[in-house]
């Protein structure tokens, strides 16, 4: 059984004609220092992160783990754009943007990490495939501690977005941030039925559903087990 001790969550549909919020207000205080030249997909992950571990103890070899469905598209299509359309060299930032590691790098500055950093991206069940690897690492004892967190952004226009990734009608378009810090329990406690269909369409609705579901709930001890299919389901410990 693995214990849920902290969480964060953010989320917001970006519709067609509409902007996206600034971060800059909820950054300003989980942050050690001022970022510079970031990405959205960063700054998304910088956000839940630092939410989630605020005035929370890390162990020493807490590791971390970011999943991301359709991953740093914004920083892709900038260079994409300088090269196929523009016929130029990428910024060297751009570049390195493009590669969803990069933010597990700032994550681990900012909250002073020396553990495992893994990354998976793939399209459907990305969160579950970051969370297999991650209870695989601390059942074997790599890690006695999980900081795991799924990052989607929604680059404007969002009609362009949804053209280039290729995404269905009826998939919903927003950028979000959800995360959870997670520990060993002892105790297996009872079952508990998160039935939210508030996410449904999102590329991480499920890392989205536990995220919110624990901190609609702080007063109550949440665990998670899984099934033989990888499937997470809660407890109240």
């Amino acid at each position: 059984m693995i214990e849920i001790q902290g969480a964060a969550h953010y989320f917001h549909v970006v519709r067609a004609g509409e902007s996206i919020p600034p971060l800059e207000a909820r950054l300003r205080p989980v942050c050690r220092e001022h970022f510079r030249r970031l990405d959205r997909f960063i700054e998304l992950a910088l956000l839940g992160s630092g939410e989630c571990t605020a005035g929370k103890k890390l162990a020493s070899d807490c590791g971390l783990y970011i999943s991301s469905g359709i991953g740093p598209v914004g920083s892709n299509i900038i260079i994409q754009d300088s090269v196929v359309r523009d016929a130029k060299l990428p910024m060297p930032f751009n570049f390195v943007n493009t590669l969803g590691s990069s933010a597990g790098y700032y994550v681990g500055k900012n909250l002073g990490l020396t553990g495992e950093s893994v990354f998976v991206s793939r399209r459907g069940s990305a969160f579950a495939a970051a969370l297999a690897c991650a209870v695989a690492d601390i059942s074997s004892g790599v890690v006695s501690q999980i900081l795991i967190g799924a990052v989607e952004e929604c680059p404007l226009p969002v009609d362009r977005f949804r053209e280039l990734v290729g995404l269905p009608a009826t998939a919903v378009t927003a950028e979000g941030s959800h995360w959870l810090l997670l520990g060993r329990a002892e105790s297996a406690g009872s079952a508990i039925s998160v039935d939210d269909g508030s996410f449904d369409g999102y590329e991480s609705a499920d890392a989205a559903r536990l995220a919110s579901f624990a901190l609609r709930n702080p007063t109550v001890r949440l665990g998670l087990s899984f099934t033989n299919g990888g499937a997470a389901n809660l407890h109240a410990l």
